[in-house]
């Protein structure tokens, strides 16, 4: 599968939860009351903020996904390749060892990656990882490249673009002006993106932190937004998990 696969018309909603702050417990709820699959990308430890109990996090994977997000949710791109690997391996066996499954899918820690820390992420056996790019709603041609939509937080004009540039995701920024409208309010930027992949198709991803989403007082904001999704018939709901084997199993399919 690849980029072009849009061409096919499915249209895909995904939701992804990251750093697994103990605010986490409540978007799960309301995830759940709207019947939305998400994933959740869990550190073991982050020096920034806390990190919910293993109860806790036990008790969002009977119902969600969870990824993996390194033990210490450091920059990977910024740390020897040894302690890449650490964070990513051992990182991978805790949460494996949490919740008694495989762990399938992997965040780059503030989307930080370069081609070292991808092809560890890789040997690691993550099925595949998801980035910070940002205003993308294509198959990408690597599974340990995916991009997202939108994020749920404003972002001014300004950063949206520079951090297109920075990171090499030209395309996000032509998507970001011309199909998203320069918006800087995150819940019209996904709006537009849902009308988007259900009219060309392609894939509506939306990723936020539950903390950002505290601290703006905009658990209202993004009930209605869950909401929305919801009504969505004609598009199909999955984890970023669901979407990543997907990719596999389709581009398996079409070498045989």
């Amino acid at each position: 599968m690849s980029a072009n696969s849009n061409s096919s018309h499915q249209a895909f909603v995904t939701i992804s939860v990251d750093d697994g702050h103990p605010t986490d417990l409540r978007s799960a709820e309301l995830l759940s009351k709207y019947s939305l699959p998400a994933t959740f990308y869990v550190p073991a430890r982050n020096p920034e903020r806390p990190v919910m109990s293993s109860t806790q996090m036990r008790q969002i994977a009977q119902q969600f996904e969870l990824g993996g997000h390194t033990m210490n949710h450091v920059p990977l791109n910024s740390v020897p390749e040894d302690r890449v690997w650490l964070e990513i391996s051992e990182g991978k066996a805790w949460l494996e060892d949490l919740l008694g499954k495989p762990a399938r899918s992997f965040c780059y820690p503030r989307g930080k990656h370069n081609g070292r820390v991808v092809a560890l992420v890789k040997k690691a056996g993550f099925v595949g990882a998801r980035t910070c790019f940002l205003n993308r709603h294509d198959f990408p041609p690597d599974p340990f490249l995916w991009g997202v939509s939108t994020q749920g937080y404003a972002l001014s004009r300004m950063i949206q673009v520079r951090h297109a540039l920075v990171e090499g995701n030209f395309q996000g920024a032509v998507n970001f002006l011309w199909m998203y409208k320069a918006t800087t309010d995150w819940a019209t930027h996904f709006q537009r993106a849902l009308d988007q992949v259900e009219t060309t198709g392609g894939i509506a991803h939306l990723y936020f932190h539950s903390w950002e989403i505290d601290g703006g007082g905009e658990w209202q904001k993004l009930e209605s937004v869950l909401k929305s999704v919801s009504q969505r018939q004609n598009m199909r709901k999955v984890s970023n998990g669901d979407l990543f084997a997907m990719w596999n199993a389709r581009k398996g399919a079409a070498s045989n």
